[in-house]
């Protein structure tokens, strides 16, 4: 579970994040919407323990990300993963290593079960042919695909995805989402997307966050955004 406790966040001295509050009970999914500049990675960011809230807390799973021991935090930070919005896979390892590295850096297992592992997590997203590619060999959609992977590697409770679908064509967006939603639908996990994309929000999504300015405007079930007044969110959803 996530609770946000009326967190605020200032950044250069300039006002971020202004008293957010909401909880995100496990294995719920959820979709962060707003403008550009609104805030959303900022919040993810301070979630990731990256920015620490000038107010307010942030509770995972009971654990104050910002009042814990050394240890703690890294125990923590290991209940995430973070798929980003341009993969960030390194040039010079093949598709294997990527998805490995951190798996022998979390002393996963033996070098077989990390294997077995790698391609368990390929198979998920469909690529289990590209074990032995480099990221040059692969296209935009198959990356993002094999950030899915990695990220899936160590069994995180929370997955992040930043801009999933962010400069892909119409037919590879509705693939990465395919898997984006096969994952939240199958697998004990959380997931948390960051997202411009309006598109087929239901099969990936339970519940809906707008934010705009730092402010909190809209957090509940997606069902429900129908209902709000707010003129803004109403044409940013074209509704």
């Amino acid at each position: 579970m996530i609770e946000f406790q009326e967190v605020s966040v200032k950044l250069d001295n300039r006002q971020i994040l202004n008293q957010i509050s909401f909880v995100l009970e496990s294995n719920e999914n959820l979709v962060i919407l707003g403008r550009s500049g609104s805030g959303k990675t900022v919040l993810t960011k301070t979630l990731l323990g990256i920015y620490p809230p000038s107010k307010g807390r942030i509770l995972v799973d009971g654990f104050d990300i910002g009042n814990q021991e050394r240890k703690d935090n890294q125990a923590l930070k290991e209940k995430f993963a973070m798929v980003f919005q341009n993969a960030a896979l390194l040039d010079s390892f093949t598709v294997y290593q990527n998805i490995s590295l951190p798996l022998f850096e979390r002393r996963y297992g033996t070098e077989e079960e990390i294997r077995s592992r790698v391609d368990q997590c390929l198979e998920i997203v469909g690529l289990a042919e590209t074990r032995s590619l480099y990221p040059a060999e692969l296209s935009g959609g198959m990356k993002k695909r094999i950030g899915i992977a990695r990220a899936l590697a160590y069994n995180p409770q929370y997955i992040i995805f930043d801009e999933p679908v962010s400069g892909l064509d119409p037919m590879t967006s509705a693939e990465v989402l395919y898997y984006i939603a096969k994952i939240a639908q199958d697998r004990d996990v959380t997931v948390i997307t960051v997202t411009h994309n309006l598109k087929d929000l239901h099969k990936i999504s339970d519940k809906l966050l707008f934010i705009d300015n730092g402010k909190l405007l809209y957090y509940g079930n997606l069902t429900d955004i129908g209902k709000t007044n707010n003129s803004m969110m109403r044409e940013f959803l074209d509704l």
